[in-house]
């Protein structure tokens, strides 16, 4: 059974070797560290058996929440953990006061598309060549 619960120190090892594996300009464990650390950072993860099978992060300005990560490990996707550890994690930035949620999201990456807008994320603009490892075009999403 999977937990969703706030990341904690002990966990940026194992996020960082997922981040590694699935961004192209992945964050370091002291990155995931020095996050944790400030009050403006929100961090959970999805923890199966000891082990982290998903995280997700946002950077909170006022009421609005800058998601900048999700990723769930690519053997535990299907199941669900990514719109339940993303539904949790709106419930926490909520508690916090977040009103607003927004994302980057590459244009190809339909999977994701498809989980946010399941999540209620809409497309309100695009981004060209946000990123660079490949060069491509972002779709900037917004839950308000």
């Amino acid at each position: 059974m999977v937990e969703i619960r706030p990341m904690t120190k002990e966990d940026t090892l194992q996020v960082a070797e997922l981040e590694n594996q699935y961004f192209s300009e992945p964050w370091s464990e002291q990155a995931f560290l020095d996050a944790l650390d400030k009050k403006d950072y929100l961090y959970m993860v999805a923890e199966e058996d000891g082990a982290i099978v998903g995280y997700c992060g946002l950077y909170q300005v006022l009421d609005e929440g800058n998601i900048t990560q999700v990723a769930v490990r690519e053997d535990m996707r299907g199941r669900g953990i990514a719109r339940e550890l993303l539904q949790d994690f709106m419930q926490n930035g909520n508690r916090r006061g977040i009103d607003a949620y927004t994302l980057e999201v590459r244009v190809s990456n339909r999977s994701a598309i498809r989980l946010y807008e399941a999540c209620g994320f809409v497309t309100e603009c695009i981004r060209k060549d946000f990123y660079s490892l490949p060069k491509e075009d972002a779709y900037i999403m917004w839950k308000r």
